[in-house]
């Protein structure tokens, strides 16, 4: 005798549609991770790489509080004036030569004020490092402690390439800061 076996249509359309929905989800995966391969392939080791960023006189991190706006771990300068030395080393085996970088400083929120400082370096030899130094750079705000947005700056330094002098790629990094001249430095970080 033979037993006969029923089921329900609402649980065959429920398993259908789990394995649709992994067999999507699948599909996606794959192709999003071929996608990313194909993108980290170009972003190899880079050709300058930058080591470190100074900033002289030094700046802080602090919390800031302005009414009830509050900054935490905010990087402050207290001056209106400071420089900013970039350390660069050389990835490659080849010789750089006339290297073009470019340090611009703008005031978030405000994109008229914008003050861009081109340089170069003028050789850089398989593995050195270099120091690029931008001088007296003038603040382009100041929150005087009272305001959060009037000192916040944004400060890019780029490495643009030059295929004459042995530089395919460009390089770029960004930070921001708040400057605000009434915030009191310690002195143990002055003599740092």
């Amino acid at each position: 005798m033979a037993k006969i076996i029923t089921i329900n249509r609402k649980y065959i359309v429920m398993v259908v549609s789990v394995f649709v929905l992994c067999l999507i989800g699948f599909a996606a995966f794959s192709l999003g991770e071929n996608k990313m391969a194909s993108v980290s392939k170009d972003n190899g080791t880079p050709e300058i790489k930058m080591i470190g960023v100074a900033v002289e006189p030094a700046s802080i991190v602090k919390d800031l509080t302005y009414g009830s706006v509050s900054l935490k771990g905010s990087q402050v300068i207290s001056t209106n004036t400071f420089d900013l030395i970039v350390t660069v080393q050389n990835m490659t085996a080849k010789q750089m030569t006339n290297v073009p970088v470019e340090l611009q400083v703008s005031l978030i929120g405000d994109e008229a004020k914008k003050v861009i400082s081109p340089g170069s370096l003028k050789t850089l030899e398989p593995g050195a490092t270099a120091r690029v130094a931008f001088r007296q750079i003038k603040a382009l705000g100041d929150a005087s402690g009272k305001s959060g947005t009037d000192g916040q700056h944004l400060i890019t330094f780029k490495i643009n390439p030059n295929p004459e002098g042995g530089l395919e790629q460009a390089t770029e990094a960004s930070f921001r800061f708040n400057v605000d001249t009434t915030v009191k430095v310690p002195a143990t970080v002055n003599k740092q």
